[in-house]
This record gives C-alpha cells, structure tokens and sequence, in this order.
C-alpha cells in the first residue's frame, strides 16, 4: 500500500509519522537514545572525515571524543540565507543541502527500518515564512527540496508547519469556531488563522498565514548577548596599529557569537586571525584574557557545550526568579546569574517582534483578538512565560491551549498527507 512519510524537520527537533489513504500512522521511533525515541535532535556530528552521527547519539560522541569532530546544530536557519553555502568538514566542502540532507536521510532509513517498506514520497513541513523576503523563502523551499532528494525522496510535497497543526486540531473541534495556530519553535514562530468545523476545514477557510525567523534560539542567544558573551570579549576595547579610534568588536560578530549555530562556525582562518590580532590590539589585560577565552571556545569547539548550558539555564527559571548558568571547561568555565526579571527586560524587544507578526497576521484576515475563539498552542518554546504573558493580554487567558510541544505538527503533516493520498 502507498505510504507517505510526513517529517517535521526542526530547527532543533525533528519528528517522523506516515499516512496511506486508509489510515494516519502515530509518530514513529527515530532515535533510540532519545528519552522519547519518537524525537530527533537536529544535530550532526562528524568526528573524522566521511563519519557522520545524527541526533542523541551525534551529541553524546560529541561530548565522548572531548569536543574533537565537528557538530551542527540549527542548519535549518541558513536555509534562506544565499550567503551560506557550506563549510568544510575535515577538509571537504559540505554544501548545506548535503549537510541537512544527512538528516533527514537518517529520518527517511529509520522510518524504513520501523515500517519494513521503502519510502521515497514525503510530506514535508517548513515555517510559514522562511524569511519576510518572497524570494528568499522561495530559494529556502527549493533548496529543502533538493536536500529532501539527495536524502532519497523522489516525491515531495510541501506544508507550511501551522497549517499542519491546524489539520491536527481540526479533530477537536466540537463547533465551528476561529482558530489561531500559534507555534513557536526553535527557529521561527508561525501563525495560521483557520475557520474549523467539526468536518474540519477548506484552503478557502485558511484566513490567514505569518510567521518570523524568532523563537527558542533568539531567546537563547539574547542571555548569550547580555549575560554571558561579555566573559567572551563581546565588549573588549582595541586599537589597530597605527590608529588613533578606539574600537569595540564590530557589532556583525557580536551577533554570530550570540547566534547557536553560526558561533559553531567562527573557526574560519579570517576570524581566527582577527582574534589573534586582537591580543595584541586589546586595550588591557582583562580584554585580552577575555578573547582569548573566546579563541579557546571556539578552538576548542566548545559552542554546542555552551549554549546547552545557556538553554538549560533558561529553562531552569521555571517558577524561579533566578537561577544559574553553569558551564564548566578548564580556563574558560563560568558560574553565572541568570534572573527572570533581567532576561525578560532585555527579550522584550523578542517578544514585541513575535507579537507584532502575530497582530500582522490577524489584521490581514480582517479580524482583531476579540474574533477569534481559540488559540492552540504548540512548540516547544510556546511555554516561555513572557510569551505566555503577551497572548493571554491579547486573548484572555481563558482561550489558550496548551498541545503536545513537539508531536501536533507531524500528526497534522501525517494527517494532510493521507488526504493528499486520497485526492490522487
């Protein structure tokens, strides 16, 4: 029987289920190492030239090799940035479409090794909006697509992710009603506006699609900007030789140092000589201690190890006004604050761009916060209490709903794949 694969593929996550006209197939185990194997962490590592490891196990070789190898995490952002093409890998260039093609090609066996069947037609998820330029998210779908087939796939489709979980929520639907999808990943936050009956719903019930690159790793990297990237040398002062200014680190790079998956990248020969450089530019001697923390970091390839430590230092202000941020590597290890009422002033700025697409999104459907009946709430940074605080302000709290934070989309991409089977 024809089976469709349906892949969630994540910034930080990545799920897998399967649809054929007679039937909706629950997400499928993918990741054995994984907690809840039915997750893949988006993550690749390499440890030696033409050896590859993907998700839980990529991240615990990363750690059993002490850091040796390279490992990527979040490639799904440079998918509409043209000036990204790839990096070298032990001394080969890797596009970026065979980097995240090595992923999903890890989707597409296990998923075969589980239903015992070949699969090279898929359901493939994607944000709303790769980027708020047409031709930018126009050259991100053709560059996924050409990833999804060098992963194998001959046959691919296309959803945007919040239209998918709205073909998720459409089954709980007890009355027409107007539905917001609001889903916040790592990568981007999506938003779907949607008529629902009970039947569920048409393209001509679509009211509304939006969505912005700003999510779980932008909040990340803002504690990274504000508390943590000036043990790094964010904020050192130098001079060049010869001149008369004093300098700061240009702000260019201050924003690849906050951002998890282009620190992993700084180990490019230009920027390695612009820090040694700055050793000797360095106005004193505690930003010259500084960045050569920041050379270690990036040296020692210790970026993924960092921003671990900064998401699991976000996630532990939960019920907490302050809790720490702990990262421990020799010479360069730090124990710092991190207090709810300080990130939340300086992620403000965040919250009010999610916000503003969001208010963008309804106002082109024609409608305002007070039409809509119910909004679905998924991904998993839809629980970060500055978000939650903003739509309960816009809605009333009374309207939120809380759904499984990494398994509505690829249920719903499962589910709008059994129906693109039945209309073949």
């Amino acid at each position: 029987m024809e089976t469709y694969l349906a892949i969630d593929f994540g910034t930080s996550n990545s799920l897998v289920a399967a649809a054929t006209r007679d039937r909706v197939l629950p997400p499928l185990p993918i990741d054995p190492h994984h907690q809840d194997p039915t997750i893949l962490r988006s993550v690749l590592f390499s440890p030696r030239r033409n050896e590859w490891e993907s998700g839980a196990e990529a991240i615990s070789l990363y750690y059993d090799y002490g850091a040796e190898g390279r490992i990527f995490r979040s490639l799904k952002k440079f998918l509409p940035d043209p000036s990204f093409q790839g990096t070298q890998v032990h001394g080969q260039f890797h596009s970026l479409e065979d980097l995240l093609s090595r992923l999903l090609r890890t989707i597409r066996t296990r998923a075969e090794q589980h239903l015992g069947q070949m699969l090279d037609k898929v359901m493939l998820g994607h944000p709303a909006l790769f980027s708020a330029q047409a031709d930018r998210h126009e050259q991100a779908l053709l560059r996924l697509d050409k990833a999804a087939r060098l992963a194998g796939f001959t046959e691919i489709q296309f959803c945007p992710e919040p239209l998918a979980a709205a073909h998720q929520f459409a089954s709980a639907i007890d009355r027409p009603r107007t539905v917001l999808i609001a889903d916040f990943g790592g990568g981007t936050s999506d938003f779907t506006l949607v008529r629902m009956r009970p039947e569920g719903f048409k393209p001509e019930d679509v009211l509304a699609l939006g969505g912005l690159s700003v999510a779980g790793d932008a909040f990340d990297g803002s504690i990274m900007e504000h508390d943590v990237a000036p043990h790094f040398g964010s904020k050192i002062s130098y001079k060049v030789p010869f001149g008369s200014n004093v300098m700061q680190l240009p702000r260019a790079l201050v924003r690849k140092m906050c951002s998890p998956a282009d620190l992993l990248l700084l180990a490019r020969q230009d920027y390695m000589e612009f820090f040694h450089q700055l050793d000797n530019w360095s106005l004193g001697q505690a930003d010259a201690q500084a960045i050569e923390r920041l050379r270690t970091l990036i040296e020692e390839r210790q970026g993924y190890q960092l921003f671990q430590s900064i998401e699991d230092g976000k996630k532990g202000l939960s019920g907490k006004t302050q809790t720490q941020i702990v990262y421990d590597y020799p010479d360069i290890g730090f124990d710092l604050p991190l207090s709810k009422p300080r990130f939340q002033t300086y992620s403000q700025v965040l919250v009010d761009s999610i916000v503003k697409v969001l208010d963008e999104t309804i106002k082109s459907a024609g409608l305002s916060p007070s039409d809509i009946d119910i909004v679905c709430c998924t991904g998993g940074t839809a629980r970060l209490e500055a978000l939650q605080d903003a739509l309960s302000q816009r809605f009333g709290v009374d309207k939120l709903e809380h759904h499984l934070p990494f398994h509505a989309v690829v249920q719903g991409l499962a589910r709008r794949a059994q129906q693109w089977l039945a209309s073949t």
